[in-house]
C-alpha cells in the first residue's frame, strides 16, 4: 500500500493551526496533539483535561475562517450563479462562473480537502473526547462533543450540496502498522456514502443531545448555539429530499425556534455591515475579525490597505442583479459600492460596482441571519399553501429596505409567491454565500441559468446539462482513494 495514502489520512483528521478572537474564543497557540494507541488497535484519547479537548475545538472553529468562508462560498453561491461575474483573472475562478469545472481544477481540490479537514478536525474531537474518562465533567464533555458536532453537521451540509455522494470518515484511526493496514485502509479511505446517508448524518449530528448541550444567545456569536443549530436544521430540512418529499413542517418548526431565541432584525440594513457593529442582534452565526486578526475577503472583493483597486476584484455584480433592485431599496448602495477601476471588464471603468458587504480587514463575516431564517420560512410556507403568511414576511423585510411603497399583496398565487420570496432572497441575501444552494434547493438553477444573460444582453449557458449541478470529485483524491468513483459526466 502506498505511504502517501497513510499520510494524507493523517492530514484529513490533523487539526488546524489558525487564530480566532472574541469573547468565547481566546487568541492562544494550539498544542499539537498526537494520538495515542495501545496494542491490539484499541485507541484512547489524546485529551488529558476537558481544557484539552476546548483547545482543539478551537482548531474546529478556525475552519470557518479558512479559504472556503472567505472566498470559495462567494464564488460556489455568488459566482456560479447570476449575482456576480467572476471578476478576477484566475482561471481556475473563471471555470466556476462559466461551468467549465473539470476534475483537475485547484479550487475543485482545495474546497474538498479544506471541507474534508473540518470535518475531521470535528471527529477528532467528538471522538476524543468520547474516550475520555468517567471523571470527566458531563456537562463540560456535553459541551464540547455538541459544538463539534454542529462543525461537522455544516461541513457535510456544505459537501453534500456541492459534491452529492461524500467519503465520511467518523472515527479515528489506531496506529498504522503493517499487521492492521489491511483492516483499516477502507477505514482511512471509504467508498462514498449516499446522500441519503450523509443527511442522516447530518440529522444525528444535530440530534436532540446536541441541542440541549449548546447555548442560547439572543444575539450573534462565533460559536455553535442552539440558535445556529435551529437555523442549519431549517435548512438541511429545506433541502434533504425532494420538493414532494420534504418536512415542511419541521422547517417551519425550527425556523420559529431560531425566532423563539430572541433575535431581532436591525432597524437600519446598513449596519449589519459597519465593521464596528459586532454580533448584533440579527446576527445568528459570524466570524469574528480584528485588524490584528484580519479577513483577507475585504481585499479579493473591494480595495487594497489604502483604499485604492489596482487590479481586477472578484466577485462583481451582474446586470441582471443591479437591474432588479428598485431605486429606493436600501439594500442596493449597503450591497454594491460604485467608483472608478483600472478595468472595464463588465462595466464602464468610470462607474465600476464592487461587492460591498465585507467593507474593511477587521469586517466580520456573517454566515447566518434572522432576516435569512425569516425567508427560509416564507419559502417553506409557500410550499405548505400559506402563501398569505408567507407575504407577510417578505413584505416584513421589504419595509426594513425601504419598500413601503411597494409591499406586495399577499393574496397572489402559489406560483407567484415562490418566485417573490426567491426575488427576495436573492436581494437580501446577495454576497452572502446563498442564491446557488437557493436554486439547487427549488430546482431552478438549470432553468435560471439557462436564461442567464451578459451584458450585452445574450444568453451564456443556453446549453447547460444537468450534471454540471454538482462539482467533480477531484482528480487528487481519485488518486489517493480508489474506492471513490467521479460524479457523472466528468
Amino acid at each position: 500500500m502506498n505511504i502517501k495514502h497513510i499520510y494524507s489520512a493523517f492530514l484529513l483528521l490533523g487539526g488546524l493551526s489558525l487564530t480566532a478572537c472574541n469573547d468565547f474564543l481566546d487568541e492562544r497557540p494550539q498544542t499539537d496533539f498526537t494520538a495515542e494507541a495501545t496494542p491490539g488497535d484499541s485507541i484512547v484519547t489524546k485529551y488529558a483535561t476537558i481544557a484539552d479537548a476546548r483547545t482543539e475545538l478551537l482548531g474546529a472553529y478556525n475552519s470557518f475562517k479558512n479559504d472556503i468562508f472567505q472566498q470559495e462560498n462567494f464564488m460556489i453561491n455568488d459566482v456560479q450563479s447570476d449575482n456576480c461575474y467572476v471578476g478576477g483573472d484566475g482561471t481556475n475562478e473563471s471555470a466556476v462562473d462559466i461551468f467549465k469545472l473539470t476534475a483537475t481544477n485547484a479550487k475543485v481540490a482545495l474546497v474538498w480537502s479544506q471541507y474534508m479537514a473540518m470535518a475531521g478536525n470535528a471527529t477528532n474531537v467528538i471522538e476524543n473526547v468520547r474516550l475520555m474518562p468517567a471523571s470527566t465533567p458531563s456537562k463540560e464533555r456535553a459541551e464540547v462533543m455538541a459544538e463539534a458536532r454542529f462543525i461537522r453537521a455544516w461541513a457535510l451540509f456544505d459537501m453534500v450540496r456541492l459534491y452529492g455522494d461524500l467519503p465520511m470518515v467518523l472515527q479515528l484511526i489506531p496506529t498504522i502498522t503493517a499487521e492492521n493496514l489491511d483492516t483499516w485502509y477502507p477505514v482511512m479511505y471509504p467508498h462514498r456514502s449516499t446522500t441519503e446517508e450523509v443527511y442522516q448524518q447530518i440529522l444525528r449530528d444535530l440530534n436532540d443531545e446536541t441541542l440541549s448541550a449548546l447555548p442560547s444567545k439572543p444575539a450573534g456569536a462565533f460559536q455553535a448555539t442552539k440558535g445556529a443549530a435551529y437555523g442549519l436544521l431549517a435548512k438541511v430540512y429545506a433541502t434533504y429530499k425532494t420538493a414532494d418529499q420534504r418536512d415542511y413542517a419541521k422547517v417551519v418548526s425550527y425556523c420559529d425556534k431560531v425566532i423563539g431565541e430572541g433575535y431581532s432584525l436591525v432597524s437600519d440594513f446598513n449596519e449589519l455591515w459597519n465593521p464596528d457593529n459586532k454580533f448584533t442582534s440579527e446576527s445568528i452565526f459570524e466570524v469574528y475579525y480584528t485588524a490584528e486578526s484580519p479577513n483577507w475577503a475585504y481585499w479579493t472583493l473591494l480595495k487594497e490597505d489604502d483604499g485604492s483597486v489596482t487590479w481586477r476584484r472578484y466577485c462583481t455584480p451582474t446586470h441582471e442583479l443591479v437591474a432588479k433592485y428598485l431605486p429606493d431599496d436600501r439594500r442596493y448602495e449597503a450591497s454594491i459600492q460604485w467608483k472608478k477601476a483600472p478595468y472595464d471588464a463588465y462595466w464602464n471603468a468610470d462607474n465600476y460596482p464592487f461587492s460591498y458587504k465585507i467593507r474593511e480587514k477587521n469586517s466580520d463575516i456573517i454566515l447566518m441571519r434572522l432576516a435569512d431564517i425569516m425567508l427560509l420560512k416564507a419559502e417553506a410556507l409557500v410550499e405548505m399553501g400559506r402563501t398569505a403568511e408567507a407575504i407577510d414576511i417578505v413584505n416584513t423585510i421589504r419595509r426594513r429596505a425601504g419598500l413601503t411603497a411597494h409591499q406586495l399583496n399577499n393574496a397572489m398565487s402559489q406560483t407567484a409567491a415562490r418566485l417573490a420570496v426567491e426575488n427576495e432572497r436573492q436581494l437580501e441575501l446577495y454576497m452572502e454565500g446563498q442564491r446557488w444552494y437557493d436554486l439547487l434547493r427549488n430546482n431552478r438553477a438549470l432553468e435560471v441559468m439557462k436564461s442567464h444573460k451578459d451584458a450585452q444582453g445574450h444568453k451564456l449557458f443556453t446549453d447547460l446539462r444537468d450534471f454540471r449541478t454538482l462539482w467533480p470529485v477531484p482528480q487528487s483524491e481519485l488518486d489517493k482513494n480508489t474506492n471513490l468513483k467521479q460524479n457523472e459526466g466528468y
